[in-house]
């Protein structure tokens, strides 16, 4: 009978962990737009005197007006609050609805796990990093004693460290009030803090491709005993990008970035970060141009589909393999309908806004005629 209780208790835990993950993904419009930024502590980064151009097609092509009319109904009869859509550098739709607006820096949530990965990778080719494959302590000896000290940086950017997997959206741990992420942003815990209570080991590193924000985390660690995350993610992406309004980067108590969920900007200057990322991958350092290409290529498959459904891939810190289209691109994906999907090849951009992500299908085929289009 004993055996047989705990058999059920745990079926039953195991059942409300699932039904957590099926939870549509609900989150604040004000915050999601620009209350992030002013609400709780943040590092202001300056935007640029000469904002890179991005400006809207003077003519729309009848393949561009046709997916204009696509995006369209999409945008206004879901709960989005932003939408650009870009071709080649110039925006082909763009919408907003209250309180969201041109001028608004819309929150990422996990969409700055993405640019996490780029700034490590921006450290390695410029030296301050031998390998991906050093172990983590090596770089950053506050990870020492933790599984994500002793993993290699290679694993933290595919979030195969080997720690347990999250009980909620990257999390290592979640209560009746609050989650890891709410208690950072509320200043009661650190980042630091939280991997050093949640560093155990569950399975080897590099075996399986696990959601875990502390992973994401811990590269900013790293970036930080280099010479500072934020400074680093200032001098190596942003002020590379022409950004046309502030950025900003939420901070813990000890003004740490939280790198898992924490970065605000403009959804003009979310296009520019995902331009960016195309021409460097296009024409950067062939170190930088190396960095890229795996971290927008599959390194892990998504087996599980805990986490990111549509993608049957993981980069670095990026979602790729989308199930949806025929033609190759990378994702940045933001909890409660953040999206950046991005076709390299084709310089076809499309970022997304929301308070709720229950119509992301439909964004999925929006990006996906974008492709199409001739």
């Amino acid at each position: 009978m004993k055996n047989l209780f705990v058999g059920f208790s745990l079926f039953v835990v195991t059942l409300t962990a699932n039904l957590a993950w099926a939870d549509v993904a609900e989150v604040s419009p004000r915050r999601a737009s620009g209350g992030m930024a002013i609400e709780f502590k943040n590092h202001r980064l300056e935007p640029s005197a000469s904002p890179t151009p991005l400006p809207r097609a003077v003519e729309l092509s009848a393949g561009q007006r046709r997916v204009a009319n696509l995006a369209e109904p999409v945008f206004q009869s879901n709960p989005a609050l932003a939408m650009v859509i870009v071709d080649r550098g110039q925006i082909i739709y763009e919408a907003y609805k209250d309180p969201a607006s041109a001028d608004t820096a819309q929150f990422s949530w996990s969409m700055s796990k993405s640019l996490t990965a780029y700034t490590v990778g921006h450290l390695l080719c410029d030296g301050k990093i031998a390998s991906l494959d050093d172990p983590a302590k090596l770089h950053a000896p506050e990870l020492e004693n933790t599984v994500y000290g002793d993993a290699s940086l290679r694993n933290l950017m595919t979030m195969s460290s080997g720690a347990p997997d999250s009980p909620f959206h990257g999390n290592a741990y979640k209560t009746a009030t609050s989650d890891q992420w709410q208690d950072q942003r509320a200043g009661r815990v650190t980042g630091l803090e939280v991997i050093k209570q949640y560093g155990r080991r569950e399975i080897a590193s590099g075996r399986e491709f696990r959601y875990l924000g502390n992973d994401t985390q811990s590269l900013a660690v790293i970036a930080d005993r280099l010479g500072g995350f934020i400074a680093a993610f200032d001098r190596y992406i942003w002020r590379q990008i022409g950004a046309e309004a502030s950025g900003y980067w939420l901070q813990d108590r000890d003004g740490a970035a939280i790198a898992q969920a924490g970065f605000s900007a403009t959804a003009r200057d979310w296009a520019r970060l995902a331009m960016f990322t195309i021409k460097t991958q296009k024409s950067g350092s062939a170190c930088l141009q190396g960095f890229l290409r795996e971290a927008h290529t599959m390194q892990l498959p998504n087996k599980k589909k805990r986490a990111g459904a549509a993608f049957d891939g993981y980069g670095y810190q990026t979602w790729t393999d989308p199930n949806f289209g025929n033609r190759r691109s990378y994702w940045w994906v933001g909890f409660g309908g953040q999206r950046v999907g991005i076709d390299a090849q084709q310089e076809r951009i499309i970022v997304v806004s929301s308070w709720r992500e229950s119509y992301m299908p439909d964004v999925y085929r929006v990006f996906a005629a974008l492709q199409q289009m001739r």
